[in-house]
């Protein structure tokens, strides 16, 4: 798993034009390489045996067991099919992209449904908005905007320890709302990384890393500083020195995976529950852009900074302390070394800023194309007031048999819209002429120009993945549905009835979040939504509630190298380990989860109204199996 995805970081991080990003062990960066610049002759991809073995085992005794099973027992047909599929997933003996395939051989093939109904899962309206945000993303990517917004904040908040870590954490925060959690850490590493070593030669020039040899261990005052110098030439870091670097690159994988939980599109598992939801709920409210944002941007918030609280605490406990009794107000000169230090790194960063020059037209397009992106998602629907799109329902004459606006733009219209956008707005500024030229005899007369986002790049960055994965998501909801599955395992779970609320969310929350440190965060939410809901059906309570609650505890994957993309890039830098992986995630996943908890059972629960079980989740229970 650790070198699989090392592998994977590396190939990313090369393909986003990072590939100064320093990795532990040279072989497997020397074996990304080669399999990157391979000839074309290579056709295969090698596998390891045990993975074909079980997959042709699980997939031959899935099929055996589902076909002797009596004719009316769907239920324990579809069990056998999701089953293979959470195996695979877990596994990962095939590609999950191909494991998401299953359902759609083998629900037709056992009698759960036919070919048409569950091919049509694969792609709907969740999968538009996806694609749409992935086309966004890319385009902010391609032009280098996300790289001047964490410039720039990291060159506010750079002037100590504490604030730079808070930095950090805030650029990736704010980028991972709207940007790939792996796009964002293998923009952000190289930066944070860049400033380690701009650190680490300013300590060695002022001394702060030379090593004090006490010559009487009864009088401290005969002591002298010793230069060390390697073989090659290098220094080694001091203890405080290689302790502050850890906690620093452990904020940019944690603002990464707490970033996405803000926005609906920030993450996959957030469309997940909104699919999944409607899938099995038709016809009921689900979430959109402006609810979600409600109720789990401040939890976000709340996250991003006991995050950074208890990184400081454990990785830069004196600075943290100096920053929050505001010392700094009456402390003004400081130690001169320290002073001197954070001012060669703000230096630093400036520089680097400075590089970039003046903002230039595709960023400035790109900019106004994102704010408006979320200015329309939030005013899309409002609550005491009509909204743009409910204007839209009314000027149309759509209106519902209530009186009420029957509003046909959602939230993947807008951004489907703007993607379209990105391919017909020129990358150059038409005001100036440079993308028209006077045609000679015999040429066109418009110039061949850049446009804000091209094809090729669509291929080669879109995560198709993704897409295939939620699509399988959705044939296994409709699945369970369908066979009765959800009904027969909310049955089992009626001993929970009488349990509080927030006890079950909280077996829930820590469960989902143990399990996401082993499996995909996207793969975890397919499977455990539909079960989440035939639990909420058995206990009465609203299945937003715990649906919520899970969803939002399969970000929350802080401890393992293999458990998100964001950690495993930052596993590739010498300076952490996996047991500084697993010292601080533990403890990261423990405190996030009962945040988790807490929020979904006060102003969550408040806002989303899931204080009462709801009449249609119980229609919804009686008519399964039909």
């Amino acid at each position: 798993w650790y070198q699989r995805r090392v592998r994977e970081a590396v190939v990313s991080t090369q393909s986003t034009g990072m590939a100064n990003v320093p990795v532990r062990y040279s072989s497997i960066v020397e074996e990304a390489a080669t399999e990157n610049t391979s000839s074309k002759t290579q056709q295969y991809t090698k596998y390891p045996q045990w993975k074909t073995v079980f997959t042709i085992a699980v997939l031959t005794v899935t099929t055996l067991v589902s076909m002797l099973l009596p004719v009316k027992a769907t239920e324990g047909r579809a069990a056998c099919v999701i089953l293979a599929t959470a195996m695979l997933w877990m596994t990962e003996a095939m590609p999950l992209m191909i494991t998401a395939f299953i359902p759609a051989i083998m629900f037709p093939l056992v009698g759960i449904m036919d070919t048409k109904e569950v091919c049509g899962k694969y792609f709907n309206y969740i999968s538009m908005l996806m694609m749409g945000t992935f086309l966004v993303a890319e385009s902010v990517e391609a032009c280098g905007l996300h790289r001047r917004i964490a410039l720039k904040i990291l060159s506010l908040l750079g002037r100590g320890e504490a604030l730079l870590m808070l930095g950090a954490s805030l650029c990736t925060w704010i980028l991972s709302m709207f940007m790939s959690n792996t796009a964002t850490t293998a923009m952000m590493l190289p930066i944070v990384g860049s400033i380690v070593q701009s650190l680490r030669e300013i300590t060695h020039t002022l001394g702060d890393d030379l090593l004090t040899v006490h010559f009487d261990k009864d009088n401290k005052d005969k002591s002298t500083k010793v230069d060390i110098v390697r073989a090659d030439g290098s220094r080694p870091d001091s203890k405080d020195f290689k302790w502050f670097c850890k906690g620093l690159l452990l904020c940019v994988p944690y603002g990464a995976s707490i970033g996405g939980i803000a926005t609906l599109t920030g993450t996959p598992p957030n469309l997940v529950l909104k699919s999944i939801f409607e899938a099995t709920f038709p016809g009921q409210k689900s979430v959109d852009y402006q609810t979600w944002f409600r109720v789990a941007f401040p939890l976000s918030l709340i996250l991003i900074f006991a995050g950074w609280t208890l990184l400081c605490l454990i990785y830069a406990r004196s600075s943290y302390f100096y920053l929050i009794t505001l010392r700094f107000l009456w402390d003004k000169s400081g130690k001169s070394k320290e002073v001197q230090k954070w001012r060669h790194v703000n230096k630093t960063i400036r520089k680097e800023y400075s590089k970039l020059g003046g903002l230039r037209f595709p960023e400035i397009i790109l900019l106004l194309m994102v704010l408006l992106l979320i200015l329309l998602w939030l005013l899309r629907v409002l609550e005491g007031a009509d909204g743009w799109a409910e204007v839209h329902a009314k000027s149309i004459g759509k209106i519902d048999k209530n009186g009420k606006p029957k509003v046909y733009l959602k939230d993947a219209w807008v951004v489907v819209t703007l993607s379209l956008l990105l391919f017909i707005i020129p990358a150059e500024n038409p005001l100036k002429g440079a993308w028209r030229c006077k045609p000679a005899d015999g040429q066109e007369k418009f110039t061949r120009i850049n446009r804000l986002l091209d094809l090729e790049t669509v291929m080669k960055k879109t995560p198709w993945d993704v897409l295939f994965i939620l699509g399988g998501g959705y044939a296994i909801a409709a699945g369970c549905k369908d066979s009765g599955l959800s009904l027969w395992i909310g049955q089992q779970f009626s001993f929970l009835h009488s349990s509080p609320h927030w006890v079950i969310a909280l077996v829930v929350s820590s469960f989902v979040a143990v399990l996401t440190e082993f499996a995909s965060n996207t793969a975890s939410t397919t499977l455990l939504l539909p079960v989440l809901v035939s639990l909420s059906q058995a206990i009465k309570k609203h299945p937003m509630y715990l649906m919520m609650t899970g969803t939002l505890s399969a970000s929350l994957a802080f401890c393992l190298p293999s458990a998100t993309g964001p950690n495993a890039l930052v596993f590739a830098y010498p300076e952490i380990k996996v047991i500084d992986m697993i010292r601080t995630g533990l403890v990261m996943n423990m405190m996030s989860v009962l945040i988790t908890v807490a929020a979904t059972s006060t102003w969550v629960y408040s806002v989303l109204d899931l204080s009462e079980y709801p009449i249609w989740a119980h229609a919804v229970n009686v008519t399964t199996g039909g």
